[in-house]
């Protein structure tokens, strides 16, 4: 059998960004939408794609993708330092998401 490999492409001003995984992409655009890269620069975007994916993939529900990085994007400052269960934990404790 043939692997196919599959890179997802993000231009964004001068920069090009390549991800492996289609929802880092995805993280990325709410990262954008969420003023991270002006907050915190392309380094602390790149931070957020990578632990918000995290996230993604620890959890064992049905995440809302969108909604999780629109929580993590709100706290990111205080939440980028913790353990991954933690911010889940925290993210299902809300009312809405």
């Amino acid at each position: 059998m043939i692997e196919k490999e599959l890179k997802f492409t993000v231009t964004y001003g001068k920069h090009t960004f390549t991800f492996e995984q289609g929802s880092k992409a995805y993280i990325f655009h709410t990262g954008v939408y969420n003023d991270i890269d002006k907050k915190y620069g392309i380094k602390g975007l790149l931070e957020y794609v990578d632990f918000v994916h995290d996230c993604y993939i620890e959890d064992s529900n049905r995440t809302p993708l969108g909604s999780l990085g629109d929580y993590i994007a709100a706290k990111w400052k205080k939440i980028k330092n913790k353990s991954l269960n933690d911010v889940l934990e925290k993210f299902y404790e809300q009312e809405i998401y």
